[in-house]
């Protein structure tokens, strides 16, 4: 069960999203059904429930779903990427940490403003509500792989059967194994679970709680756990380099790391450098600069 922040429960939905919808290309869209798809896709994550476990109303996961109209067949047809974001406080700060950042170029849907979102667990409805399900589970496993070790395993399998039953009923693209496996909900999911994958599952599990979660106590040791991690993770991506789970945790990790090690001595900041180098070779030049700034 994910840590309760408070000792008074009250019984409270796990999800607390913001949902933006942006369609910049299109030209002569009704924008009143833009607003209706929000505020259908608000009240579907904030009131269905999504696991058994009790949320105190502040515990509940902060979460974006930026949606980006790029095609509009027809009046009901919607189409272009929605990037999911999702974040958890850290013990002891105001400070918040993304545990989830996937952009997901794949999202195309069936909409009319009369219709009504309806929550089948078992069952494929349509793909919006498929793909609102999907990532309801992947958040929520990431949230608590992040406070107990494979503590998402749960949600991880509730998603796989949602992206079951989408790829059994529907032709949409971003179920099966097919496209860019690295933007792929499908290979996301087979990650997750996947055996050989365990060590992912513990790394972030340290992250988190051996790392992040103690800075407040001793910033130099969790800088030294999260150079572990990187260590570990950069071991992870020479042992499984077709795994997708690398490109995600450097997707959601990359900034924050920057951040982390921006005030860091000279040793500590030419070990991170040396790990990204590795593990995010494209935007090494970034990393890079941090050795060309002076520590306090």
């Amino acid at each position: 069960m994910r840590p309760l922040l408070l000792l008074s429960i009250i019984w409270a939905q796990e999800l607390l999203p913001i949902v933006s919808i942006q369609a910049p290309g299109i030209q002569g869209i009704d924008r009143s059904i833009l607003q209706q798809l929000q505020q259908d896709i608000t009240q579907y994550l904030s009131t269905n429930r999504f696991s058994d476990d009790v949320f105190a109303p502040n515990e509940r996961i902060k979460c974006f779903f930026d949606i980006l109209i790029t095609a509009l067949p027809n009046p009901t047809r919607f189409e272009g990427s929605i990037q999911v974001r999702a974040i958890r406080p850290v013990y002891n700060s105001t400070y918040e940490t993304l545990t989830f950042n996937f952009n997901d170029p794949d999202f195309r849907i069936n909409y009319s403003a009369t219709q009504t979102l309806q929550f089948s667990e078992n069952t494929y409805v349509d793909n919006l509500t498929a793909l609102l399900n999907f990532y309801a589970y992947l958040i929520l496993g990431m949230d608590y792989d992040s406070f107990g070790m494979e503590g998402g395993m749960p949600y991880f399998q509730k998603a796989q059967q949602v992206l079951n039953l989408a790829a059994a009923n529907s032709s949409e693209p971003g179920w099966q194994p097919t496209g860019n496996f690295l933007r792929s909900r499908y290979w996301i999911i087979e990650n997750l679970l996947n055996s050989s994958y365990k060590q992912f599952h513990a790394l972030f599990y340290q992250y988190h709680r051996n790392g992040l979660d103690k800075m407040h106590k001793d910033l130099p040791a969790a800088r030294e756990v999260l150079l572990e991690v990187l260590q570990g993770m950069v071991k992870f991506s020479q042992e499984n380099p077709n795994s997708v789970l690398v490109r995600l945790f450097v997707d959601t990790k990359g900034t924050e790391l920057m951040q982390a090690f921006r005030k860091a001595p000279p040793e500590q900041k030419q070990r991170f450098v040396a790990a990204m180098r590795q593990l995010d070779p494209n935007n090494l030049s970034v990393y890079e600069n941090l050795l060309q700034e002076n520590s306090p």
